[in-house]
C-alpha cells in the first residue's frame, strides 16, 4: 500500500503518530461522530486532535481521487490553510494521509486540532429572543466570508461553530473539503445559502442583517434565500425520487416523501 502524507511544519513532531494513523485509527481515541465518515478525538500527550476518516468512497471516486482530483482529506487540509490566511477561524490543519492500493485511493484521513466551540445547530430550537444577537453576528460573518471570496459549498448549521468571549462572537468553519474561492456577487452569496435549513423566523433575522451588510433590500434578500432553499429541497426530492426504483430492487426502505418540520432536524 502506497501512502501520501503531508504534515504541517508546526506539528512535525507528530510524524510518527501521523504515519501510523491508518493502522491505529480504529483503536484510537473516542468516536464523536459516525456516519458517512467517522470522526475521533485523540489525545497525544495533552494535544487534542480531531481525526476524520473518509470511509465511504465509491469505486469511481477511488479512481478519480487517485488521478484527476484531490482527495477530500487533501482539500480539507488546503482549504483550511487558505481560511486561516484570510483570518477566518477554523480548527488548525495538522496533516492529511492518503492511502492507495492498486492505483486507487483506499483510505483518507484529515487531522486538525480539536475545538471546543459550540455548535450553531443547537440555537435553532431556542426562542428568537434568546438567539437574535448571535444570529445577527452569524449573518455578518457570512457576509464577511462571501466578500472575502469564500464559499463553503456545504454551508449548514452543522458546519459552523461559534464561541462568545469578551462580548464578541466568533465563528469557526469545519468540514472544509467542499469550498470555492472566487469573486463575490450577491447572487453567488444567496445561492451559497441553499443548504441553510432553518425556520423562516430565523432566516428572516439572518436575511435582514445580511442585507444591511450588503446594502441590499431586505425583502429581496429574504426572497432569494427562500428561493435558493426551495430549489435545493426540490433537487433533493428529485434525487430521492430517481433512486426509488433502485430501493425497490434492493429492498431498502423508501425515504419519500421529504417531511419538512419546523424546528426539527433539517434535511440537507
Amino acid at each position: 500500500m502506497k501512502t501520501e502524507t503531508l504534515i504541517n511544519d508546526k506539528f512535525a513532531y507528530l510524524e510518527d503518530f501521523i504515519r501510523r494513523l491508518p493502522d491505529r485509527f480504529s483503536n484510537s481515541g473516542e468516536i464523536i461522530y459516525i456516519g458517512r465518515n467517522e470522526v475521533r478525538v485523540i489525545n497525544i500527550n495533552g494535544l487534542i486532535l480531531a481525526v476524520k476518516y473518509f470511509k465511504r468512497l465509491t469505486l469511481a471516486n477511488r479512481y478519480i481521487y487517485a488521478t484527476f482530483r484531490k482527495s477530500k482529506a487533501r482539500r480539507a487540509y488546503e482549504h483550511t490553510g487558505l481560511l486561516l490566511e484570510k483570518g477566518i477561524t477554523s480548527p488548525e490543519n495538522v496533516a492529511y494521509v492518503n492511502c492507495y492500493k492498486y492505483g486507487m485511493l483506499y483510505k483518507a484521513y484529515y487531522v486538525s486540532l480539536y475545538t471546543d466551540y459550540k455548535q450553531l445547530k443547537d440555537l435553532v430550537a431556542l426562542p428568537i429572543s434568546e438567539t437574535e444577537e448571535v444570529l445577527k453576528a452569524f449573518a455578518r460573518f457570512t457576509f464577511k466570508l462571501h466578500r472575502s471570496g469564500v464559499f463553503h459549498n456545504d454551508y449548514t448549521i452543522y458546519n459552523v461553530l461559534y464561541s462568545f468571549t469578551d462580548d464578541q462572537y466568533d465563528f469557526s468553519l469545519i468540514d472544509n473539503n467542499r469550498m470555492s474561492f472566487t469573486d463575490y456577487s450577491f447572487r453567488k452569496g444567496m445561492k451559497n445559502l441553499k443548504r441553510l435549513s432553518v425556520p423562516v423566523d430565523i432566516l428572516g433575522v439572518i436575511a435582514a442583517e445580511y442585507s444591511k451588510e450588503a446594502n441590499i433590500n431586505d425583502y429581496l434578500t429574504l426572497n432569494m434565500m427562500v428561493f435558493s432553499r426551495l430549489r435545493q429541497m426540490a433537487h433533493i426530492s428529485f434525487k430521492r425520487w430517481i433512486k426509488t426504483p433502485l430501493r425497490w430492487i434492493t429492498g431498502k426502505k423508501n425515504s419519500l416523501p421529504i417531511n419538512i418540520k419546523i424546528r426539527d432536524k433539517p434535511v440537507d
